[in-house]
């Protein structure tokens, strides 16, 4: 423990310093706040109706002041500030495999969401634009802003489903469709950003059927507008997602199941595959490089089970590549969790994009006599990621996670992630184990 002190303290910049300074601001004005009681007059019940932003959007929490409706648009403004600390331990062959992996901290997220209605039609056109702020962490003569969003969607008349147009979420990945702060751990799965992309430019076509138990989408894309290449030469994918309810008496009692398909041409000729290992200050555990190939097809399957306040997950997803100079390799990646709220909540299950959504607190925790406790999260997690196949050698890395989560209110989120890893790779077993920590606000 004195060693990982002194290295910490000699690696941490001034940066990293004022972020943690920053920590500490952020939670003596919580509770502050706390104390006047003012987190206690939020109403935490109320978010935006379906018909009033894409449903690929984040539930924004709708209050008076950040609301505007006029006879043409209106307008929801929302955020997410997410500040996060990694600590890894690594054995000596972990090292040897990715270099020394210091403490990191950082913002992870500080994101400003506008979402709304288009009222100058019939069916209202719904937009989104997401951008984050990269001013705190960002390197000299880098941008400050990254757009993260920008769509349209277009909805058909009665249940004929709607149209996605823009810079959008692909649509398949169970883990991917859900936004990242509303999810069981602090990072999806390491397979999940290998085989997925998080954004792309294209279209979408989605609909959900049979009183909304089915739900479906299936898109083309191709982002050539942001790398500057030529539309052939940038490569296209094709998305496809179907997910049904099987069993569904409530959000508190349901069975949720899922297929999902990805097809992507390569680029300039080329794929590659790389994953951190579910802690984003650590470089890539697995990384294949830039190889030759053609194209490849990824499967997805995935299963939801809720009961109560535990819910059970689990995923598999298949990438075979086309690539015979390097004998066809398949990769693959599953995960199986499982989440207990010991406060009796359960997160809402969004029909329109099947998945877990939101999280409310039943009761509020207050600095008065009487409050609730919020809501208190247990989690476990299993992941294995496979990108070590035909003549790749791009890693096996296999990882056990625990999880703590406090929730005041539905603005807040104070989480606690311990997890522990093997990596092999270049004939090595490394290991690594991983305190994580997070502060989170999300509007």
């Amino acid at each position: 423990m004195e060693f990982l002190s002194r290295n910490m303290m000699q690696k941490i910049d001034t940066i990293r310093m004022k972020q943690i300074a920053f920590l500490l601001l952020a939670i003596s004005a919580i509770t502050k706040l706390g104390a006047q009681e003012k987190l206690g007059s939020i109403n935490d019940t109320t978010t935006i109706s379906k018909f009033e932003a894409p449903l690929s959007a984040p539930p924004i929490l709708a209050k008076k002041w950040n609301q505007i409706h006029t006879k043409w648009f209106n307008l929801n403004i929302g955020a997410a500030f997410l500040l996060d600390h990694n600590i890894l331990n690594q054995n000596d062959a972990n090292i040897q495999q990715v270099g020394q992996v210091d403490p990191g901290t950082e913002f992870r997220g500080e994101r400003i969401v506008l979402t709304g209605n288009i009222l100058l039609f019939k069916n209202p056109w719904r937009y989104m634009v997401s951008a984050n702020f990269n001013g705190l962490d960002a390197e000299p003569g880098s941008k400050k802003f990254d757009f993260i969003d920008w769509n349209l969607e277009i909805p058909f008349n009665g249940n004929a489903g709607w149209l996605s147009l823009g810079k959008q979420k692909e649509g398949v990945g169970m883990e991917y469709v859900a936004p990242g702060t509303q999810l069981g751990f602090m990072e999806r799965g390491s397979g999940v950003p290998m085989f997925v992309r998080q954004r792309n430019i294209g279209i979408r076509y989605s609909n959900s059927v049979l009183n909304n138990r089915l739900a479906y989408t299936i898109g083309v894309f191709n982002n050539y507008w942001e790398t500057g290449k030529t539309f052939s030469d940038n490569g296209s994918q094709f998305t496809f997602r179907v997910t049904g309810l099987p069993q569904y008496v409530s959000d508190r009692d349901l069975m949720h199941i899922g297929f999902g398909y990805r097809y992507t041409d390569a680029t300039d000729g080329k794929l590659s595959y790389k994953a951190k290992p579910e802690a984003n200050t650590a470089p890539s555990f697995i990384s294949t490089g830039s190889f030759d190939a053609e194209a490849a097809n990824t499967l997805m399957f995935e299963w939801i089970k809720v009961n109560g306040p535990l819910a059970i997950i689990a995923e598999y997803m298949n990438t075979a590549v086309k690539s015979a100079i390097k004998g066809n390799p398949r990769f693959d990646y599953f995960q199986l969790g499982a989440s207990w709220f010991l406060t009796g909540e359960n997160r809402r299950y969004n029909k329109q994009n099947g998945n877990l959504g939101k999280l409310m607190p039943k009761k509020n925790f207050k600095f008065q006599k009487g409050s609730g406790p919020g809501a208190f999260e247990l989690g476990a997690r299993y992941t294995y990621s496979n990108a070590d196949a035909g003549l790749i050698n791009g890693g096996v890395f296999k990882r056990f996670t625990t999880a703590l989560s406090w929730y005041p209110n539905a603005h807040f989120r104070y989480e606690i992630n311990y997890g522990y890893g093997g990596l092999y790779k270049n004939n090595l077993n490394g290991n690594s184990s991983f305190w994580q920590f997070r502060i989170q606000f999300e509007l």
